[in-house]
């Protein structure tokens, strides 16, 4: 009975147990299903979000994208620079275009001590130039320039020059042919008041097309290149019609080119042809002033020389620079080629040497092979005690246009000056002139001493 019981017992317990078993497995089960059911919802959600985010990144994508396409086109307000000193200058701020407005004044005045002639004193506005320059899509420059003095306007420069090719530039307009160190020098950089009487010769300016270079050579040093060919134009030494034709060419080379060191060499040569009406030159000057422009205050002076087929220029130009000590000097030939009758050649040379009392040196670029401005290291404050920069000069010049039966005379002038350069764009000149011509002279065997004055800015 007591077994029986007990089997009993043990029956149901296991019985019980069972069904608590298959309980728990029904819960488990049941919590099995919602957390499967929960990461379902949680990957979709997931799914959703990741599909969201997806989208948004394509949205900012193309925000930026339109952003930035925006701020392409749209100018920047501070995308200009503008600066005005010395004068308005307007430039992008990659340099890309730029508008510069320029210019110079000399204001001269002249004293003559005659000698065989009555000499005009007076005073002269020598040159009044207001000129446009800059940058166009960064690798074309263009400048303009007028001059308003002597109660007239005339162009001097107007050119378009493409630097894309560097150091190779092309030039096309009108500009100074490459011929003469003095006459490429800049007329506000020069150190006397008028250029020497030899630079009559030179074609100055012309419409035409340049090819320039420049670069280096070991041990050589630098060096420039120019070659143009040329048309009408205007010069001191041009033909009597404007459909003339040149070809001009300029090399130099530097083997020392410092700041306060200079050894400046250089050729130039022009085959210069003149116009087919008239066939004919002339060469005359001055004594090395333009106080006057009537013919008749002409110091020496070819008249027409007719039936010319072509002339030919040779130019030999050396300088020097010391620190403040300074010497440069050229000679010209010019051999007149004609169809009939004698065939002249005359030539000219003139020496100077100049000194900076203040210890400046004259200022030499080596890409272009000529001087440009002299800069005083103490500019003129008062309250200071400084005095700007101050030069002393000389020079002596020989021209010759006597040759064959070609008599226009010998004219031979020595000069003595003295400049003040009070700022960077200031300057005051003083030269003093003692001219000698010959017998064959436009007022034969006449030696007047000349003063003249020249007041000068720029900006």
């Amino acid at each position: 009975m007591k077994k029986l019981l007990l089997i009993s017992t043990t029956l149901a317990t296991i019985i019980a147990s069972g069904q608590a078993s298959a309980q728990d497995d029904a819960a488990m089960q049941k919590r099995l299903e919602a957390m499967q059911a929960q990461m379902e919802a949680m990957q979709r959600e997931m799914k959703s979000l990741k599909e969201q985010l997806a989208q948004n990144k394509a949205q900012t994508t193309k925000i930026e994208k339109a952003t930035n396409e925006i701020k392409a086109h749209k100018t920047p307000e501070n995308d200009v620079k503008i600066s005005m000193i010395p004068a308005p200058k307007f430039e992008t701020a990659d340099g890309a275009y730029s508008f510069k407005v320029g210019g110079f004044a000399q204001i001269d005045a002249g004293i003559f001590k005659d000698d065989r002639k009555d000499h005009p004193d007076g005073t002269n506005v020598r040159r009044a130039r207001l000129n446009f320059s800059g940058t166009l899509a960064k690798d074309f420059k263009y400048k303009i320039e007028n001059d308003f003095a002597g109660n007239s306007s005339t162009l001097t420069d107007v050119y378009l020059e493409y630097a894309g090719f560097k150091p190779t530039s092309i030039t096309v307009g009108q500009f100074k042919e490459p011929f003469g160190l003095e006459t490429l020098t800049s007329d506000t950089f020069t150190s006397f008041i008028e250029r020497a009487s030899t630079n009559l010769f030179s074609p100055d300016r012309k419409i035409g097309v340049m090819v320039s270079s420049y670069g280096t050579i070991d041990p050589l040093g630098a060096w420039t290149a120019s070659l143009g060919g040329f048309g009408s134009g205007t010069s001191s030494t041009t033909s009597t019609d404007d459909e003339s034709r040149d070809i001009t060419g300029r090399i130099t080379l530097a083997p020392i080119a410092d700041k306060t060191q200079v050894i400046h060499f250089g050729v130039a040569g022009s085959h210069r042809i003149p116009d087919s009406s008239s066939d004919s030159f002339s060469f005359s000057s001055r004594a090395e002033n333009q106080l006057s422009s009537a013919s008749s205050d002409l110091a020496v002076n070819t008249g027409t020389i007719s039936n010319v087929d072509s002339v030919n220029l040779l130019g030999l130009e050396a300088a020097g620079v010391y620190g403040p000590f300074s010497v440069q000097g050229e000679y010209v030939r010019a051999a007149v080629n004609r169809n009939s009758g004698v065939e002249p050649t005359f030539g000219g040379y003139y020496v100077e040497a100049s000194y900076f009392l203040t210890g400046e040196s004259r200022n030499y670029n080596a890409s272009t092979g000529r001087f440009e401005r002299t800069k005083p290291m103490w500019p003129l404050s008062v309250s200071e005690g400084s005095w700007g920069a101050w030069q002393v000069m000389a020079r002596y010049s020989n021209l010759d246009l006597n040759d064959k039966t070609i008599l226009g005379g010998q004219l031979k002038d020595t000069t003595f000056g003295i400049r003040w350069i009070p700022n960077n764009h200031t300057m005051i000149t003083a030269n003093y002139i003692m001219s000698n011509s010959d017998g064959n002279a436009v007022t034969p065997n006449d030696d007047p001493h000349i003063f003249l004055l020249r007041t000068q800015f720029d900006f």
